[in-house]
């Protein structure tokens, strides 16, 4: 992650994991979103003043972070999604996308658009 200007290299992460999924590779995607909601909430609490006792361990910060009053509803269900586990067919529940719940999070905790071009997103 680019320690310079990290919505930048969420984008390009969101961007390949769309690609990912686009190649019928749905489980590094997934891999990829967990990344950029981890390095997403790092900012948050760097942003905050909060310390990250966590390091790149993206799926301990999510859990702290879970954990926070201050979050709101759709802020609350990005993370739950993004912190469930896979099926035994490694699948999510059907309407869950962490694609879409990385974007939220980008929007909920730091007023940031990930959201990417058509043509990123389109089969």
């Amino acid at each position: 992650m680019s320690e310079h200007d990290p919505l930048a290299w969420a984008r390009a992460e969101l961007a390949a994991a769309y690609a990912d999924r686009r190649r019928g590779n749905e489980g590094r995607a997934r891999v990829r979103a967990r990344r950029i909601a981890g390095a997403l909430a790092a900012e948050y609490l760097r942003r905050q003043g909060l310390p990250n006792p966590h390091g790149q361990n993206a799926l301990r910060i999510l859990q702290d972070l879970w954990k926070r009053p201050e979050l709101s509803g759709p802020t609350r269900r990005a993370l739950t999604h993004l912190l469930m586990k896979v099926d035994t067919n490694f699948r999510l529940p059907p309407g869950v996308d962490l694609l879409h719940d990385v974007q939220v999070l980008a929007r909920e905790l730091l007023g940031a658009d990930l959201t990417p071009a058509e043509s990123e997103t389109s089969p």
